[in-house]
């Protein structure tokens, strides 16, 4: 276990704070301004403007911070999109975020893409796609089947595709910079998934990471305009504007399909392993 500290400001302290409140631990020692927990590494702040980083990742999650830490650090940000809507495929972009690029990429309004319009990705997302290095998958629908009927589960999906959108942008810029996924795991159970001990311990998993970093925020905005165009594609082979989510609504759109085209046509548009497949079918 690696143990470490670092003296910093009092505003730094209160970025801080703010970077980890929703990975907050209760510790009552009178002394200690907040402590948060996250895989492999516990953060302990001192009212001494002294903070401890303890774990296998503590020398990394140091790091952050050694220098003026800002949402838009120098790192590959990893994020997938899809995974909650019934029609459409899963998307995962992993995106670097360059020193050199900044600049350009504050221009924009860069922020977790479930927080911006579909129209506002659609406009910057293109404009990002032009100079920001990243590695894009898609998996369709009947391929997504495919492999959910097997012995997969979603996260190890979601593992398996990150691990190789980060490998294979890692090969086209040949450099190693920081990785930042948005946790969706453990760390433990990403290690399981993929079977890397090496690679797993290169990345940093945070909680609503699309918030803390711009890099993960980029990517979420890449993936996110991908899979609107796909669903667009979808949509017009099916002379029908497919609606995201789960909702009942989905439900009855789905009905609409089977009865317009066969329930075969799922396998070709929805993600079958969904509830709303049962309801769709009266099962």
């Amino acid at each position: 276990m690696n143990n470490v500290t670092l003296s910093v400001s009092s505003e730094t302290l209160s970025k801080m704070q703010e970077f980890y409140k929703d990975d907050l631990v209760i510790n009552n020692n009178q002394y200690v301004v907040f402590c948060a927990q996250i895989d492999d590494c516990t953060i302990t702040a001192y009212k001494t403007n002294k903070v401890l980083f303890q774990g296998k990742k503590a020398i990394d999650e140091k790091a952050l911070w050694d220098t003026d830490f800002t949402y838009f650090t120098e790192s590959i940000g990893s994020d997938e999109v899809g995974t909650g809507d019934y029609f459409g495929p899963v998307v995962v972009v992993s995106a670097y975020l360059a020193k050199e690029n900044i600049k350009e990429v504050k221009k924009f309004k860069i922020a977790d893409s479930k927080t911006l319009t579909d129209e506002y990705i659609q406009e910057i997302a293109p404009k990002l796609f032009t100079f920001i290095p990243y590695s894009l998958l898609v998996v369709h629908n009947e391929k997504y089947n495919e492999i959910m009927s097997s012995d997969m589960n979603l996260n190890k999906l979601k593992a398996l595709l990150h691990k190789q959108a980060i490998t294979n942008l890692l090969n086209k810029i040949n450099l190693k910079p920081p990785i930042i996924i948005d946790q969706f795991c453990t760390q433990a159970n990403f290690q399981k998934y993929v079977n890397d001990i090496s690679f797993t311990e290169s990345i940093s998993f945070h909680t609503k990471a699309e918030n803390k970093f711009a890099s993960v925020a980029i990517a979420s905005i890449m993936a996110r305009y991908i899979f609107l165009r796909e669903l667009d594609k979808l949509s017009k082979s099916l002379n029908t504007s497919l609606l995201k989510g789960a909702s009942k609504f989905v439900d009855y759109q789905g009905k609409e399909l089977v009865q317009k085209y066969g329930k075969d046509i799922l396998h070709k548009v929805a993600k079958l392993h969904f509830n709303n497949t049962k309801k769709i079918l009266n099962q």
